[in-house]
């Protein structure tokens, strides 16, 4: 199947400028000269050189177009290749394809032509994922990730802490093949030492997963606090466009709003909820089925901003609220003290506030003054100040966190093994196995299923 020649359309379907179809695979000159007539050079003969002819369906011309020739191994995916710049349009794009396909090319499944670039070797697996997620990049965040892991950290990195890993399991092999000789490049407790350094190398590693993931992922964020402080006019502010209705009534908002946001360098799954009030206070039933979801956002979410108004002091519920989510440790809890412009000294207990929250923000949802500092708060918070993704490795999807949690429960018991003095052979087996896991960050030893799995959630010219 790898041998086969495939075809797509690149590009996105409707009108536009121009379209591209793709074709890859070992037949891909065979197919070209087949559909393409040339009115200058040659473009399988002159390979990375744009050449205009015409594609040629049952003896009539389709459309004018540039056609493109990469040679095996120059291309993305690794094979022969070529790529014709068409006319934009559904039907002329629709007629190149099927003069492609009449020309002996097959069509291409979803994520195929990436797929081939891993298979090929000219991209890892993390490297892969990462192309899918630039392509679904909504947001810039998103889009400095997949570009920063495209560069290839992750794997230099893991590379790096296998050769190690190797190292060390060879002066374990000297020690069990020759016990009684003095082969092993490394005594016992040097390969514990070893072992220890690894370890701690993948325990950074891992730790980057909760800024990857609230990148790549999202963060699920709940905008919450009492009725009129605010709340829909920072869900405005951080989105940058008027979503939610802003009156100076109590009540106003009476569902969840939901949306995305690059903001603070990471992705909110942002929701505006309806203000909270006391059992029995609610206006309506629809206000009181309003405030219940609210309720439910706040217990599932990962970021939570506790808008309060601070031109004036504390109420009771607002109290409460505080005091109960200061309990949460499975979030982030972030005070937005909202109204600078009507109060620029906040005359809540401030110090009170700060003591139950992770950080505290005096801002104007209404002029934007103090925006920055929320989204600085919130970049302390899942450390994306001035990160440079391309310069440093970072893990963003479950499949890479699993992988090293693995690999480090294997590694540390190996050590402990190893410090224990106990037979060499069953450290070799639990270092092997950690080697094992730690190949699976960048493809090496990961099922066809999983394999399969990540790219049919690509799209089909891709």
């Amino acid at each position: 199947m790898l041998h086969d020649t495939i075809a797509a359309i690149s590009t996105p379907y409707g009108k536009g400028g121009i379209a591209v179809v793709r074709i890859s695979g070992d037949d891909t000159p065979v197919v070209l000269r087949s559909c393409f007539h040339t009115t200058g050079p040659d473009p399988v003969e002159n390979p990375r050189r744009a050449c205009f002819g015409s594609v040629v369906l049952n003896g009539e011309t389709v459309d004018t177009c540039l056609v493109t020739f990469f040679a095996n191994g120059a291309s993305f995916t690794g094979e022969a290749s070529a790529e014709i710049s068409c006319h934009g349009g559904t039907a002329v794009t629709a007629a190149v394809l099927e003069a492609v396909f009449r020309a002996g090319a097959r069509p291409a499944q979803a994520g195929e032509f990436t797929r081939r670039a891993f298979l090929c070797g000219k991209l890892s697996l993390d490297q892969a994922q990462a192309v899918g997620l630039l392509i679904d990049a909504d947001t810039d965040s998103r889009r400095r990730l997949a570009a920063g892991a495209l560069q290839g950290a992750l794997r230099e990195k893991t590379e790096g802490m296998r050769t190690r890993l190797t190292a060390l399991l060879a002066s374990l092999y000297a020690t069990i093949d020759y016990p009684e000789e003095d082969l092993a490049e490394q005594s016992t407790a040097e390969m514990a030492a070893g072992f220890s350094v690894v370890t701690e190398e993948l325990h950074t590693l891992l730790a980057t997963y909760r800024t990857g993931s609230a990148v790549a992922n999202g963060v699920q964020t709940v905008i919450c606090g009492a009725p009129n402080c605010g709340k829909s006019s920072l869900y405005n502010r951080i989105l940058g466009q008027d979503r939610a209705i802003v009156t100076d009534i109590a009540g106003t908002t009476r569902d969840t709003l939901w949306d995305t946001a690059d903001f603070g360098g990471i992705t909110l799954r942002l929701a505006d909820t309806a203000g909270l009030r006391e059992e029995g206070e609610a206006a309506d039933l629809v206000e009181q089925i309003g405030v219940e979801r609210s309720r439910r956002s706040i217990e599932e979410a990962e970021l939570i901003f506790i808008v309060l108004d601070g031109s004036r002091l504390l109420e009771k519920q607002e109290e409460e609220l505080l005091s109960k989510l200061s309990q949460r440790q499975d979030a982030v809890k972030i005070a937005v003290i909202n109204k600078a412009d009507l109060s620029p000294t906040p005359k809540l207990n401030l110090d009170m506030v700060q003591s139950m929250t992770d950080a505290a923000v005096v801002l104007s949802a209404k002029t934007g003054e103090g925006m920055d500092s929320l989204a600085k708060a919130v970049a302390a918070q899942y450390e994306t100040q001035d990160r440079s993704y391309a310069a440093a490795p970072l893990i963003w999807d479950a499949r890479h966190k699993a992988t090293l949690e693995d690999a480090i429960s294997l590694l540390e018991t190996a050590t402990q093994a190893l410090n224990a003095g106990e037979p060499a052979d069953g450290v070799c087996t639990l270092a092997e196995e950690a080697l094992a896991s730690l190949s699976m960050l960048d493809g090496r030893g990961v099922s066809e299923e999983i394999v399969s799995e990540i790219f049919s959630r690509f799209c089909v010219g891709k």
